[in-house]
């Protein structure tokens, strides 16, 4: 790092904080061997304290999701499909009716041309007012 060039925009400093290179960065939160040695200083009751936990933690997980998967699929077996369909082509009619007179003015053409006399009017009036010429000056 001492090769740095002294004009160069960042600092030896600057590049130190940025790799965390400097003696008051922090541990890492997570050290291997600091869990190792933890776990080793550990009597028999407690890992069996510590399992018990665990396999309660994923079987109080289990079934709560056995419990929504059952509601679920008793929510799910009480819905008539006919209802179901019925409710969505409705919905689509819905959205179709209000579609119609959107395409029929956009496929008008009156709109193509306004749109069109928009930009050729809308570039004339940027060239006029004294926009850079698009010739390049040799200098």
């Amino acid at each position: 790092m001492n090769d740095v060039d002294p004009q160069d925009a960042i600092s030896e400093s600057a590049l130190r904080r940025a790799l965390r290179l400097d003696a008051d960065e922090l541990a890492p939160r997570l050290e291997a061997s600091a869990i190792v040695a933890a776990a080793g200083r550990r009597t028999l009751p407690e890992r069996v304290l510590r399992l018990t936990r665990g396999f309660a933690l994923v079987g109080v997980s289990l079934g709560i999701e056995a419990v929504v998967a059952l509601a679920a699929f008793n929510w799910l077996s009480n819905i008539d499909g006919a209802d179901l369909a019925g409710s969505a082509i409705a919905a689509f009619a819905a959205v179709a009716e209000r579609l119609v007179p959107l395409a029929s003015l956009a496929t008008d053409p009156s709109v193509a041309t306004a749109a069109l006399a928009a930009v050729v009017f809308g570039t004339i009036y940027e060239r006029i007012a004294g926009r850079e010429s698009v010739r390049v000056q040799a200098s």
